[in-house]
């Protein structure tokens, strides 16, 4: 029997939508769904490099990687990401667009800039107003889309709540349609380009039939996946999204809009890379990005007012954490990937240990990170000044990234007691490879398996009292890639397509692991601990929580 997956955060569609949505243009119904696959630039995805070029979970890969189960992550692009650093030495160029039109010569622009322009980015400045700045050719080539689509980012025109329908109502086009793939190539490479021939030699990464079906609640979940479709949840990241800039009332109003939706939400990820108004953020970016953008607000700040209100309304409770889903309709539930240390503390003794306390057991997310190899968040929340590349920390023989974007033991047995999840990120600067083990495939499953097997640890070596049994830990660790999020995944995993290899290298890890015994409680094997960890452990999850 063929092993199912099931990916706890990644963006299936995002690449597609942000290269075939239009704004001020009517769309093309036969080219606007996330059956279209832009051109992948296929040795990109060989060699295992940053996911820009190529997508790591489209259609194609999702049917024939067998994710059965896609938690897929509507992201409206937050605009940090392409106004820029206040640092930047502002330098104009001419505007393109007025030349060349919207999307005429972009990737052979790309290209041409990647090759001769590339050395010069990182000293030139940013643009404002109408006209193009390198900047802006530099986030391009970073991200592989359209000028025209980074420019619309960067305008006044680009509102975060209107672009989390259209990105719902793309993914809605395919949505219980017996769909194959298609390929979309830049009009100019079309010249060089031959579909034939690609399909011919790449047929896993480009050609596929299938149904997804965006599921309504767990038993629909169960369902779909009886029929031997692909469940697509819904899931958000970043409240951003509502435009939590607004007074509350307006905030407020679009989560009741966005609880009315037909497709519903199981979690929302509250917090992302640049501050949001409601609750501080962690740093998650390399040093180098700091040339090109900035997060600094917000890193070292807890929750605000509106913030509280906004978080209380997701999960449908009053100022006294008391549980209204007749009033406050259904529960979304809150991932604390990118909340900063500071803001999960609050978090958890402000509303998760309360809540728990009267009954009310809310299940806690931590949809895409690593093991920190550090006990407390007050560990974290002290060192955050020292979070700079090469930041790590050892325990168990193990060295892992010790920024406080990645999880702690007092994160980890908060999801343990509340019957959360954490799915572990393929990033391996998040999964803190060394330089020497990126590019030594042989330890990538092992990197991967210690991150998972520290998260078990903290619970398994946990001295406090009241803890579920601890064989439950094997219950709560699943796969969560971030894949198409723009990650540089560990080379021997780059797509979905490699899931079937990390079950295989995975299974194989942990029967040499000679702690396993600890691990399996004498009651399962490697094979069946990895079948939870690669599907059954999501599975179980929204089944029993998605309602």
């Amino acid at each position: 029997m063929e092993t199912k997956f099931a990916d706890l955060h990644c963006h299936p569609h995002m690449r597609s939508f942000n290269w075939l949505h239009k704004p001020k243009k009517p769309e093309e119904k036969s080219k606007y769904n996330p059956w279209w696959l832009i051109l992948p630039k296929f040795k990109a995805a060989e060699e295992g490099k940053r996911a820009a070029a190529y997508s790591q979970c489209d259609m194609a890969k999702v049917v024939n990687g067998n994710l059965r189960l896609v938690f897929a992550s509507l992201y409206p692009m937050e605009k940090g990401w392409v106004t820029g650093s206040n640092n930047l030495v502002r330098d104009r160029i001419l505007d393109l667009r007025k030349i060349l039109g919207d999307n005429a010569f972009n990737d052979f622009l790309s290209d041409t800039l990647n090759l001769f322009l590339k050395p010069f980015f990182f000293k030139l400045g940013q643009d404002k107003g109408k006209q193009i700045a390198l900047r802006d050719f530099a986030q391009a080539v970073f991200m592989k889309l359209p000028f025209s689509r980074i420019n619309f980012f960067q305008s006044e025109n680009y509102d975060y709540f209107y672009e989390l329908n259209e990105e719902r109502k793309y993914l809605a086009k395919g949505n219980g349609i017996v769909s194959e793939t298609y390929i979309f190539i830049p009009w100019i490479k079309n010249i060089f380009v031959s579909k034939k021939k690609i399909r011919k030699e790449h047929p896993d990464e480009v050609d596929a039939r299938g149904t997804y079906v965006i599921a309504k609640n767990g038993t629909h979940v169960k369902k779909i996946i009886e029929e031997n479709k692909t469940a697509f949840v819904l899931s958000i990241e970043g409240s951003n999204v509502f435009n939590s800039h607004e007074p509350v009332a307006n905030v407020l109003k679009k989560l009741e809009q966005v609880k009315d939706w037909e497709e519903p939400i199981l979690f929302i990820t509250f917090c992302h890379h640049f501050y949001n108004f409601l609750a501080g953020q962690a740093h998650s970016l390399p040093d180098v990005a700091n040339i090109l953008v900035d997060q600094k607000k917000g890193l070292d700040e807890g929750f605000t007012n509106t913030g509280w209100d906004v978080i209380r309304y997701l999960l449908s409770l009053d100022k006294d954490n008391n549980y209204k889903p007749q009033d406050l309709k259904r529960r979304i539930l809150i991932d604390v990937k990118h909340m900063n240390a500071i803001s999960r503390s609050e978090f958890y003794r402000e509303i998760i240990v309360p809540c728990l306390e009267k009954g009310d057991k809310i299940p806690v997310l931590a949809s895409h990170v690593a093991y920190s190899g550090r006990e407390t968040l007050m560990d974290m929340i002290t060192d955050m000044g020292n979070e700079k590349d090469g930041f790590l920390a050892e325990k168990n023989g193990h060295i892992f990234n010790a920024w406080n974007i990645n999880v702690c033991d007092e994160d980890i047995l908060t999801v343990f007691k509340t019957g959360g999840l954490i799915g572990i990120n393929f990033d391996q600067r998040v999964l803190g490879l060394s330089k020497e083990d990126f590019n030594n495939e042989e330890k990538h499953a092992f990197c991967i398996w210690q991150n998972m097997k520290a998260c078990m640890m903290a619970v398994l070596n946990s001295t406090e009292n009241n803890l579920p049994p601890k064989e439950n830990a094997v219950n709560m660790i699943c796969i969560g890639t971030d894949f198409d999020g723009y990650i540089d995944p560990v080379n021997k995993y780059p797509t979905v397509l490699e899931f079937d290899q990390f079950r295989k290298d995975l299974i194989q890890v942990i029967a040499n692991d000679p702690d396993k015994d600890k691990l399996l409680f004498n009651k399962y094997t490697p094979e069946d601990l990895v079948d939870k960890i690669c599907f059954g452990n999501a599975y179980d999850f929204v089944v029993k929580n998605f309602i």
